[in-house]
């Protein structure tokens, strides 16, 4: 404020302790400063600073450029380590102060979705064969947590056997997991087996994408944000990768067919995936697409609670829902190829 520096477009490197290329300064204000060596990950101050220099790009261009910074060489080592299949899972669930089941406790957790795609392997050119290979949407009265178990361990096999790498968008599905395995309901209902299964997905470890987004990988538009609703739009327009293989109508999968997600608003950028499924076949029940996991909750209350619905608007909603898990899993898989591509062609930041 001393300075009269009032908006982001004033700022500069140094007022983050950053050099211009983003590397982190020492205090002692010599131009030795400038040889530290960049930090193995994106800290906060290089983030703001990242912030900055998109606001004044479009300040001064008056146009929308989406560059990306990303730590290759650090991420690239964790990449290495996965191994195929990859598995992309979330998880919807719902936690209601007034127990939707009787022998459930005020906020007990109750998970009613998945969505789960597959990376089998990587083809001799480089491409990635990807697969929406399963889903799990309760629809009928009763406790889903068994069903859902059963069906999350049909989906994703035994990772001690059959290996593969289990990733999620935050630890939520993970402390959903260690949750449900330890509730009385699930051990009196599943096998020692299937339990143990089921456990070795928390014992190797799921993948937190978020959690390497936010250490490895800044994209403009983003707001710094490392949500994947925020980084997803930003991601399509920062690679041409997914213009490549998302900008025809060939997607295909149960709830999408000959389905185009590279698409352009009226400003010439990528629209955001989110919004284009809010506009899919709205129902006549007149609530809109589920678009957030907030609207996911109150369409699964829905379901369970209104016994006025017709059949046309149960599965209007029902179809809305497998929609949007699908396109958070989605949404995992094309940042993942997005990466993949990013780290072959941009220097680490």
């Amino acid at each position: 404020l001393s300075e009269k520096k009032f908006n982001l477009s004033d700022l500069s490197a140094s007022d983050f302790d950053l050099s211009e290329d983003g590397t982190p300064l020492l205090e002692d204000g010599t131009e030795t400063k400038k040889k530290t060596t960049p930090g193995i990950t994106i800290n906060k101050s290089q983030r703001q600073l990242y912030q900055v220099q998109t606001n004044k790009r479009s300040t001064e261009s008056g146009t929308n450029l989406h560059p990306s910074y990303i730590k290759r060489k650090h991420l690239n080592q964790v990449m290495k380590s996965w191994q195929y299949p990859l598995h992309f899972i979330d998880f919807e669930t719902i936690a209601p102060a007034v127990p939707y089941y009787t022998s459930t406790s005020p906020y007990d957790m109750v998970a009613f979705q998945f969505s789960h795609h597959i990376i089998k392997s990587q083809n001799n050119d480089g491409s990635l064969e990807v697969e929406h290979a399963s889903e799990f949407l309760h629809t009928e009265q009763g406790s889903p947590n068994v069903s859902f178990l059963k069906a999350l361990l049909n989906a994703i096999g035994s990772v001690e056997t059959d290996g593969g790498t289990v990733f999620q968008w935050s630890p939520h599905e993970s402390h959903v997991l260690r949750s449900m395995l330890s509730s009385p309901e699930v051990s009196s209902s599943l096998s020692s087996q299937e339990i143990s299964a089921l456990s070795a997905i928390l014992k190797t470890g799921m993948v937190d994408l978020c959690k390497l987004a936010t250490k490895y990988y800044y994209v403009d538009g983003s707001g710094g944000s490392s949500s994947i609703k925020r980084l997803l739009k930003s991601t399509l327009n920062a690679s041409p990768q997914l213009k490549e293989i998302y900008g025809s109508p060939t997607y295909n999968s149960r709830n999408f067919d000959h389905f185009q997600w590279y698409q352009l608003d009226d400003s010439g950028c990528a629209k955001d995936p989110y919004d284009i499924i809010s506009e899919i076949n709205p129902n006549q029940h007149g609530s809109a697409n589920v678009t957030e996991g907030g609207a996911a909750c109150a369409a699964f209350h829905e379901l369970q609670n209104n016994l006025d619905l017709d059949v046309h608007d149960r599965k209007s909603i029902e179809n809305s829902l497998l929609r949007y898990c699908e396109l958070d899993t989605l949404a995992m898989v094309m940042i993942f190829q997005a990466w993949l591509a990013m780290g072959q062609h941009i220097d680490q930041k």
